[in-house]
């Protein structure tokens, strides 16, 4: 490793972890309870997933269908056998009309905060902002644009 490389690791509060999948160290930014495995993170959205599906009232085969697979294919991403890649999640999200923070908050929350309190803050503003009218959604954008402005202000 460089000196480069260690510098990037502290300041990015990264640490060395094992990934079964991986015979060297893997760097990882622990969450708020540790570093979660990728076991459990997959589990994580796998859940997130049938909960939204279920909420759509799309049984397996007929989610399945819409992305161009089979009931036991897709199957295998709810229970977490099959992992999915960013462009199924992409795919998926389109299909069930949410968006893929949806899928992946529960499953990394420190993405989104310093603190659990934080994250779940940015993460209850981002579902309100997701929710806006377009209309409404360049006033608020104006509004945020003027915080910052002032917050980069000299003396601020």
């Amino acid at each position: 490793m460089t000196a480069r490389t260690d510098t990037y690791i502290t300041e990015a509060g990264l640490e060395p972890t094992a990934d079964a999948k991986v015979d060297r160290p893997v760097y990882r930014r622990p969450g708020f309870d540790g570093i979660a495995s990728t076991q459990a993170m997959d589990e994580t959205i796998a859940e997130a997933l049938s909960k939204f599906r279920k909420q759509k009232d799309l049984s397996r085969a007929e989610l399945a269908m819409l992305i161009g697979s089979i009931e036991a294919v897709y199957g295998r991403y709810e229970r977490a056998v099959t992992k999915l890649h960013a462009t199924q999640v992409l795919h998926l999200c389109e299909v069930l009309g949410i968006f893929p923070d949806d899928l992946l908050f529960d499953a990394a929350p420190h993405l989104w905060g310093h603190t659990r309190e934080e994250a779940l803050e940015r993460r209850r503003i981002t579902k309100m902002i997701q929710a806006l009218p377009p209309e409404t959604l360049r006033t608020v954008a104006t509004i945020l644009d003027s915080i910052f402005a002032l917050q980069k202000a000299p003396g601020a």
